[in-house]
């Protein structure tokens, strides 16, 4: 499976997981941005990244791979002037766990399929718009 799909499907899947949790959904496929999800007069801007489970080469179990940099030549780590919410999705378990842009601290991340379960989807969606609307305040 090409990245170009295992993006798009990502951004279904995450946009499936925040209307599953009472909120609406817009796509907005834009650098940076992937969609905009509203609830009332809250708001937040929302960044999924997908990643399929890859072996590792020592014998450990697969994981998924996270690139949470952006740009081209140099990286760099995403600050809330990129976006608010990160959404890293899992295709294979299809299941997400959402963070706000506060605790992005690393250029890359590794998780096993198993933390991606419909109980932390629920509970990362929830602190992490706590965590965002405490912000605004």
């Amino acid at each position: 499976m090409s990245e170009t799909t295992t993006g798009l499907i990502g951004e279904f899947l995450a946009a499936a997981a925040i209307l599953a949790q009472g909120w609406r959904v817009s796509m907005a496929q834009q650098d940076k941005i992937d969609m905009v999800a509203w609830n009332g007069q809250n708001w937040v801007r929302v960044q999924a990244k997908a990643a399929n489970l890859l072996g590792d080469s020592d014998g450990r179990s697969p994981r998924h791979h996270f690139n949470l940099g952006h740009g081209s030549k140099k990286k760099k780590l995403p600050t809330k002037d990129d976006y608010d919410v990160l959404c890293l999705v899992s295709p294979n378990a299809r299941r997400c766990l959402f963070m706000p842009i506060t605790s992005v601290r690393q250029y890359s991340l590794r998780l096993r399929e198993s933390v991606f379960t419909a109980e932390a989807e629920g509970d990362s969606w929830a602190k992490t718009i706590d965590t965002i609307l405490e912000m605004r305040r």
